[in-house]
C-alpha cells in the first residue's frame, strides 16, 4: 500500500497517537466480550419467531458484499473486530459514520469504528443510508418486523420507528429504497456481533440529502428520543472517481469537515462538490441530530480506499473512513490527566523547558536496530521482544515518535510527547504501533518489511508553554495548538515537507487539522512547542 508522499497527516496521527497502541488487558477484554456475544447471538432465535414473515426484509447483499455462510461471516466479522485498534474515546458515543462497501475493501474501516461500541448498551440504533438504487423523495423507514442477515433477523424498534415516521410526512414507510439496498444490510453484521440479542434497529434510506430533509429527519429524530440511549450509523462511502491522488485529497476535506462538527457547512460542500461522500446526508443527519443531543465533537479514527487496499493505484477508486460522534464526559482531576496524556493537551506538559543532551551515533543505530529487531519478531511471535541497553542514553524516559516509509511515502507514525517508561522500552513499543497499529495503514507484512525504513524522532526538549507565537521558530521547533478543547501539532519537519515558507501558513494548516476556522490561530489560542533529533536508516 502507497500513501501519498507530499503532505503527511501529522494533525490527525498525533490525535490518536497513544490509542494506537495494543493494551494485552483491553485485548483479553474485547476477545471476552466478543466471546460472550457470540453466544448471545446464537441463542436469539426467540425474537425470530414472534415476526411475521412478510414483515421480514429480506436480506440482499449477503454473497456478494459480504459472506452468505453464517460462520464464515462471523469468522470474518470476528478477525476484523480484533484486528482493529482500540481507541481511547473521552465521552458518551452518540452516533457513528462508517462505510458501506464490501467487507474485502472496506471492512477494517468499518470495524474500526464498530469496535468502539463493545460494551455499550444502547435502546436502539438508528441506521442510516442512501439509496443507490430507487429514486424517490424523502425517507424511507422500515417500521415492522425485523432485517435479515446470515446471523439472523434483527428486530426492528417498531414503536420508535412507527414515532419517528408520525413526525413528519416526508418520512414514510415504504419498501422503496430497501429492497436492493446494500448501505443500511451490511452495517448489521458488525452490530450483531458487538451488540448481541439486545440490539434493535431503526432501518433508513434517504432518497433525497437536501439540507431540507437533512434537517427535518434530523428534528423527527431528536423529538421522539427523548429518554432513550439512542446511536445513530450514518452509511457511508466517501471519494467515488478514477484519480487516486483526487481520491486523498478529496478525502482529507471531506473527513476534515466531518471532524470539524459544523453539519451545515458540510452539507453546503457536498452539495458543491467541495467534498463527496455517497452519504452525505446520513453523516448530516447524524451530526445535527447528536449535535442537538449533547455532543460535541467528532473524530476520525480510520481512513483508506480501495487503492491502497488492493495495493494498485489507478483505474476506479473509492474512499473510505469511520469517525465517532460524541459528547465529552467532564472527568475528575486523574481522568482528565489520564485524557489529556494522550492528546498532549496543555494540562500534561510543563511551563519550564527541560533539555536534553543529543543521542550520539552508538545510540542511535541501537535504537534503529531495536526497532527493526522488534517488528521482525512481532511478524514472527505477536510479542515484543525484551532488550537490555548497551548505551547508558537509552535509560532515559523522554518523547518519541517513530516514522515508516515505504518508497518514500508514508506507511505508518505513532508517538508520545512524554513517556514515563526509557527510550529502549518506548522505541519498540512505538514501532509496533507504526507498523501494526495505525488505523490509517493495513498492519505490516513480512514481505514488505525489506522495503520500509524506519525513522526515530528523540526529543530534545519536553514540551513547554511559550507566551508569544514570536518564540516559535519554524522549522525548528515542533508544536502544538490548543483552542476551545481542540488541538493540533506538527513536528519540526513537516513545513519542509509541506514546502511551507511561512509561519502563517502552519498556523492555518494547524487550524484546519484541529476542526478549527482559518484564523483561529490569531486570538485566544495557547501554543506549546518542543525540539526532536530526528536519525533514521540508510535508504
Amino acid at each position: 500500500m502507497k500513501r501519498q508522499g507530499r503532505m503527511v497527516d501529522w494533525g490527525s496521527m498525533v490525535l490518536g497517537f497513544q490509542s494506537a497502541i495494543r493494551n494485552p488487558k483491553s485485548q483479553i477484554r474485547i476477545g471476552m466480550v466478543l466471546l460472550l456475544t457470540r453466544l448471545l447471538t446464537s441463542c436469539s432465535g426467540a425474537a425470530e419467531e414472534s415476526i411475521a414473515p412478510g414483515d421480514v426484509r429480506r436480506m440482499a447483499a449477503a454473497g456478494s458484499f459480504y459472506p452468505r455462510d453464517r460462520e464464515a461471516l462471523e469468522s470474518q466479522v470476528d478477525d476484523l473486530l480484533e484486528a482493529s485498534p482500540e481507541v481511547e474515546v473521552g465521552g458518551e458515543i452518540l452516533g457513528l459514520v462508517c462505510p458501506h462497501a464490501g467487507y474485502p475493501y472496506s471492512g477494517r474501516i468499518a470495524a474500526a469504528g464498530f469496535k468502539q461500541l463493545i460494551g455499550k448498551p444502547f435502546d436502539a440504533v438508528i441506521v442510516i443510508g442512501p439509496s443507490h438504487h430507487d429514486s424517490f423523495r424523502g425517507v424511507s423507514v422500515w417500521d415492522r418486523g425485523g432485517y435479515e442477515t446470515p446471523l439472523g433477523i434483527v428486530p426492528v424498534e417498531v414503536e420508535l420507528a412507527k414515532a419517528i415516521i408520525a413526525q413528519d410526512d416526508a418520512i414514510r414507510f415504504a419498501r422503496a429504497g430497501h429492497r436492493s439496498e446494500h448501505s443500511v444490510e451490511v452495517e448489521l453484521p458488525f452490530l450483531q456481533r458487538v451488540l448481541g440479542k439486545k440490539l434493535r434497529i431503526v432501518p433508513m434510506v434517504m432518497g433525497d440529502q437536501t439540507m431540507e430533509t437533512c434537517r427535518r429527519l434530523a428534528e423527527a429524530i431528536v423529538s421522539v428520543s427523548q429518554g432513550k440511549k439512542v446511536l445513530i450509523v450514518a452509511s457511508s462511502d466517501l471519494y467515488h472517481g478514477n484519480s487516486y491522488d483526487a481520491c486523498v485529497q478529496t478525502d482529507a476535506r471531506t473527513l476534515g469537515a466531518v471532524e470539524a462538527f459544523q453539519p451545515e457547512k458540510l452539507c453546503e460542500g457536498l452539495s458543491n462538490g467541495t467534498f463527496q461522500a455517497c452519504g452525505g446526508g446520513p453523516i448530516v443527519v447524524a451530526e445535527m441530530a447528536a449535535r442537538t443531543m449533547g455532543a460535541d465533537q467528532v473524530r476520525v479514527i480510520a481512513r483508506t480506499n480501495s487503492n491502497e487496499v488492493t495495493g494498485k493505484r489507478g483505474g476506479y477508486v473509492v474512499g473510505y473512513g469511520a469517525a465517532v460522534i460524541y459528547r465529552r464526559e467532564k472527568k475528575g482531576s486523574t481522568d482528565m490527566k489520564k485524557e489529556n496524556s494522550r492528546k498532549a493537551s496543555p494540562s500534561s506538559v510543563q511551563a519550564r523547558k527541560v533539555v536534553y543532551q543529543p543521542l550520539d551515533q552508538e545510540a542511535q543505530q541501537e535504537l534503529l536496530r531495536m526497532a527493526r529487531a522488534t517488528m521482525a519478531g512481532y511478524l514472527n511471535s505477536g510479542k515484543i521482544p525484551a532488550f537490555e541497553p548497551k548505551c547508558e542514553a537509552l535509560n532515559e524516559k523522554r518523547g518519541v515518535f517513530v516514522t515508516l516509509t515505504k518508497h518514500g511515502e508514508l506507511r505508518g507514525c505513532i508517538g508520545h510527547h512524554e513517556s514515563d517508561v526509557p527510550l529502549y522500552k518506548l522505541v519498540p513499543e512505538m514501532a509496533v504501533a507504526a507498523g501494526f497499529r495505525d488505523p490509517r495503514f493495513y498492519p505490516l507484512s513480512k514481505e514488505e518489511l525489506k522495503d520500509v525504513r524506519i525513522k526515530v524522532s528523540v526529543y530534545l526538549t519536553n514540551v513547554y508553554k511559550i507566551e508569544d507565537l514570536s518564540e516559535f521558530e519554524m522549522g525548528k521547533h515542533g508544536i502544538i495548538m490548543m483552542k476551545g478543547g481542540r488541538g493540533a501539532t506538527y513536528l519540526p519537519e513537516v513545513p519542509f515537507e509541506a514546502g511551507w515558507t511561512t509561519v502563517e501558513e502552519e498556523m492555518e494548516s494547524l487550524c484546519r487539522k484541529a476542526g478549527l476556522p482559518g484564523g483561529a490561530w490569531r486570538e485566544g489560542a495557547e501554543f506549546y512547542v518542543y525540539r526532536t533529533q530526528v536519525f533514521g536508516e540508510e535508504k
